[in-house]
């Protein structure tokens, strides 16, 4: 009777057990409440006034600032904009919150147009030294950490006049006075130009001067002497005996070179300056013998025209010239016709007439006449080449050719020696 009423017992114990941990277990896998996200709110704009600041929020206040220290005992003005005189370095900006309260307030601070950015601190102080010259203005706003920027911005204008050498007016007036120094330099420089000019052109004169009164005089007697004594070999015997024949040799002589001494002067009294334009100097010569001589003389240039060296220009107006006298004086020929060509590598110069022309292989045209060999050495001094084409009543062409490589570059050491005939 005693075991029964335990067993009974156990099992409503054992049932009581299983009834309450299913109950658990139920409440365990039951569906939650559904979740309602809220959404991240955005950050709220600065504001720019107090009306929507937060209540007790701080509001940021500058006392004053300083010239000197840091101390709060040295601020030295209160109001709404500093002036500073050139040279000052340091500036110093002190600047507070109210309510004043012991709970933390954080400041972030700015001087537009020289701060990059915001500046946060927890500090009451913004130093600055050696600002600029020119129109600032001091931001500076208060809040609590963790909360957002809306309270008022205290602002402080600053100005940093400028030293009068920064100043606008300054610049204009060094520059007005750089260009009148450069005016002045370059009137100077053209002035000494000048006076150099003038001084190389005396001296040229009076060179061409000396020669003249000098040299073509001593030309002159020399001649009339040597005509005398081949007069004295012909009135002793009719035919032409070697003392004679070097007698009229050496008056050739010098007549070639009394024409030469000629051209020599004339160039040291050209009043035209040195030019690298080959076609200007070469008309100017050929105006010279069209007011000297009958015969009709053309000039004609044929492409384009490149600068050269003054002295290659020398030498090829001095070939033309040459070549030009020489037509003159023994083709008789009526008409002269001079072609400037230019070509991609190389110019060319060309005088050609209508006269009597004459063969390489008459003595009597060689001797004593040395046009061709001074023409030929100066195209050699230039790296070039002359030609000389003629033939009996079909007139004469002279052609010197000279590449641009060479034209520039004057030897200074002669690899050639004229060949004079007869010496």
């Amino acid at each position: 009777m005693t075991f029964l009423p335990r067993r009974l017992v156990l099992l409503l114990c054992m049932s009581s057990l299983c009834a309450w941990g299913s109950s658990f277990v139920a409440a365990q896998i039951a569906p939650l409440p559904p979740y309602t996200s809220v959404p991240p709110q955005a950050p709220e704009p600065t504001p720019s006034g107090p009306e929507t600041a937060l209540p007790g929020a701080p509001t940021a206040i500058i006392p004053g600032w300083s010239f000197t220290t840091e101390l709060a005992n040295s601020i030295v003005g209160t109001s709404g904009e500093v002036s500073l005189d050139p040279g000052h370095s340091d500036l110093v900006f002190f600047f507070d919150a109210t309510p004043a309260t012991a709970r933390p307030v954080e400041f972030r601070y700015r001087l537009t147009d020289y701060d990059i950015d915001w500046t946060v601190t927890p500090g009451r102080i913004a130093h600055y030294r050696r600002l600029p010259p020119g129109h600032y203005r001091f931001e500076v706003q208060a809040h609590r950490p963790g909360q957002p920027w809306q309270t008022a911005v205290a602002v402080v204008a600053v100005h940093q006049k400028p030293f009068l050498y920064q100043t606008w007016y300054a610049y204009l007036f060094v520059s007005l006075a750089l260009i009148a120094l450069a005016a002045q330099l370059l009137r100077q420089r053209d002035q000494l130009l000048k006076g150099q000019m003038g001084i190389v052109l005396e001296e040229r004169n009076r060179i061409a001067s000396d020669c003249h009164d000098t040299l073509m005089a001593g030309f002159a007697a020399i001649s009339w002497q040597l005509e005398a004594t081949a007069k004295l070999f012909k009135d002793v015997d009719e035919t032409l005996t070697p003392a004679a024949q070097s007698c009229e040799l050496a008056r050739s002589m010098v007549a070639h070179c009394q024409a030469e001494a000629r051209r020599i002067i004339w160039d040291l009294r050209d009043p035209h300056e040195l030019t690298d334009i080959l076609s200007e100097a070469l008309s100017r010569a050929i105006d010279a013998h069209r007011l000297r001589d009958a015969v009709q003389t053309t000039f004609e240039v044929h492409g384009d025209e490149i600068p050269i060296a003054p002295g290659a220009v020398h030498h090829l107006v001095c070939i033309g010239q040459e070549a030009v006298t020489n037509a003159i004086r023994h083709s008789g020929c009526s008409t002269i016709h001079v072609a400037l060509r230019y070509d991609e590598e190389s110019l060319h110069i060309t005088v050609r007439d209508n006269g009597r022309g004459f063969l390489f292989t008459d003595t009597a045209v060689r001797t004593g006449h040395f046009g061709i060999p001074v023409m030929e050495e100066r195209a050699r001094k230039l790296g070039g080449s002359l030609r000389v084409n003629s033939a009996i009543d079909s007139g004469t062409e002279v052609a010197v050719t000279v590449s641009f490589q060479t034209i520039n570059y004057l030897p200074h050491q002669q690899h050639y020696i004229v060949p004079w005939i007869g010496v």
